[in-house]
């Protein structure tokens, strides 16, 4: 295996974790919106947790901008709003 594959993989690996991180916090936020009242009814919560860890799942298949866009959507869920954490970011004043 070269170095270009395993970077792929590597890539490939972060992006489930980071999907199924954010599959497995947004089924444990509606666990406890709804033990506290909350939300009534988690189930949809639930099932688009089902939805994110299908796609964790199919990872390495799908289109590399539907990967990147789901990626995205899984780290903002999660509060992690960088794309690239290597480049530093600072705020504009």
């Amino acid at each position: 295996m070269n170095t270009h594959e395993r970077r792929r993989l590597s890539a490939l690996r972060t992006d489930r974790e980071t999907v199924l991180g954010a599959a497995a916090a947004l089924r444990h936020d509606a666990v406890q919106a709804h033990y506290a009242g909350v939300l009534p009814r988690p189930e949809y919560a639930f099932g688009m947790a089902s939805i994110l860890e299908l796609l964790a799942l199919r990872t390495a298949d799908l289109d590399p901008d539907v990967r990147a866009h789901v990626v995205r959507i899984a780290r903002e869920m999660t509060g992690d709003g960088m794309d690239r954490p290597t480049v530093r970011r600072t705020r504009r004043r």
